[in-house]
C-alpha cells in the first residue's frame, strides 16, 4: 500500500535512504506502521455497521460514534486515505471485503452523522462498477481476471519471498523489525517499562505472517470464460499451509466470535467457530465449488 503512486513511493524510498537511528536500536525500514488488522479498532471501523462490532465499536468510542468524516463511509475515500493522502496509512483490507456484503449495508439504519460537507451517512459507498450492490461488490472482488492475473505478486509481499531480506527493500516492503516474527525476545526485556511498550507496539499493530515461500512462485494464467480459475484458488495452496500452523491453535483461538457471521449471506458455514483468517479459506472454496468454478 505504500507504494500505490509515485510521490508517496518516493518518500518511502527517501525514509529508508535517510535513516537515522540516534540510538541505534533498529535497522532501516520503510514503513513504521502495519497493513495487519489486528487492532480491534480498525476492524470495528469497517464493520461499524454490523452487530455485534457495532456495539465493540462504540464501547471503544466512550458509547458514541466517532465524528462522522472519520467513519468509514466510502471505498474509494478509504482508498485514497491509504493509496496516497495518509503516510501512517497502509493498512489493508479485513476478510469481510471478499465474503461478506452485509457489513457494508446499514441494515439497522443506525445514526452515523452528517460530515462538514452536508452529507448523511448510510449505507457504503460503492465504486461505480458495482453498480450499487454490494453482493456484486464482493463478487467481482473475488473473481476479476485482474485478481487472478496479479493475486500472486501480493502473495510474494505478504507471504513469500518480498517479505523480507534484500527483496523486501528492492520492494520497498520493509517494516519496523518488531512486526517479524522473531525479532525480538520479550522475556528477555528487564526493563519493565520497555517490555510493556513493545508489547503494546506488537498488540496495536500486530505481526508479519510467517513467511511460506523463499522462491517466486509462477503466476496463474486466465484461461476461457467457460472454465475461468478465481485469483484466489491461487492462494488456497498457501492458504492450507497456514492452516497447518493455526490447527495446533484452535482450541484457544475458536472463540467463533469474528467468523459467525459466514452464514448470515451464502448459507451455513462449515467452520463458523473457526478463526475468520482460517475459515474463509474454506468459505472461498466452497463458494468457487458451488458456482461452477471449482474445477
Amino acid at each position: 500500500m505504500g507504494a500505490q503512486t509515485s510521490d508517496r513511493l518516493q518518500q518511502f524510498r527517501k525514509r529508508y535512504k535517510e535513516w537515522d537511528d540516534l540510538h541505534n536500536e533498529t535497522g532501516p525500514y520503510h514503513y513504521g506502521t502495519h497493513y495487519s488488522n489486528s487492532s480491534a479498532m480498525i476492524v470495528c471501523s469497517y464493520l461499524v455497521r454490523l452487530e455485534p462490532f457495532t456495539q465493540q465499536f462504540l464501547q471503544l468510542q466512550g458509547g458514541h460514534f466517532d465524528l462522522a468524516d472519520r467513519l468509514f463511509h466510502s471505498i474509494r475515500e478509504a482508498w485514497w486515505s491509504a493509496a496516497q493522502l495518509n503516510m501512517a496509512d497502509v493498512k489493508e483490507l479485513i476478510p469481510e471485503f471478499f465474503y461478506l456484503p452485509d457489513f457494508l449495508v446499514n441494515a439497522n439504519q443506525f445514526d452515523l452523522g452528517c460530515k462538514q460537507s452536508g452529507v448523511a451517512l448510510d449505507d457504503v459507498v460503492l465504486p461505480p462498477w458495482a453498480k450499487n450492490d454490494p453482493r456484486e461488490f464482493i463478487r467481482a472482488a473475488l473473481e476479476s481476471d485482474y485478481v487472478s492475473q496479479h493475486l500472486h505478486e501480493w502473495i510474494d509481499l505478504i507471504f513469500g519471498y518480498k517479505q523480507q531480506g534484500p527483496a523486501a527493500v528492492e520492494s520497498v516492503n520493509l517494516f519496523h523489525p518488531l512486526f517479524y516474527e522473531g525479532n525480538v525476545d520479550i522475556d528477555s526485556i528487564e526493563d519493565p517499562l520497555k517490555k510493556n511498550d513493545v508489547i503494546g507496539f506488537i498488540n496495536n499493530f500486530g505481526q508479519t505472517p510467517k513467511q511460506l515461500q523463499e522462491a517466486a512462485p509462477s503466476s496463474k494464467k486466465v484461461v476461457g470464460a467457460g472454465s475461468r480459475i478465481s485469483g484466489l484458488e491461487m492462494a488456497l495452496p498457501l492458504a492450507g499451509q497456514a492452516a497447518m500452523q493455526i490447527l495446533p491453535l484452535l482450541p484457544s483461538l475458536a472463540s467463533g466470535f469474528h467468523s459467525a457471521a459466514l452464514g448470515s449471506t451464502f448459507g451455513p458455514s462449515t467452520a463458523t467457530r473457526w478463526p475468520a483468517g482460517f475459515s474463509i479459506c474454506f468459505s472461498i472454496f466452497r463458494l468457487q465449488v458451488s458456482s461452477g468454478r471449482g474445477n
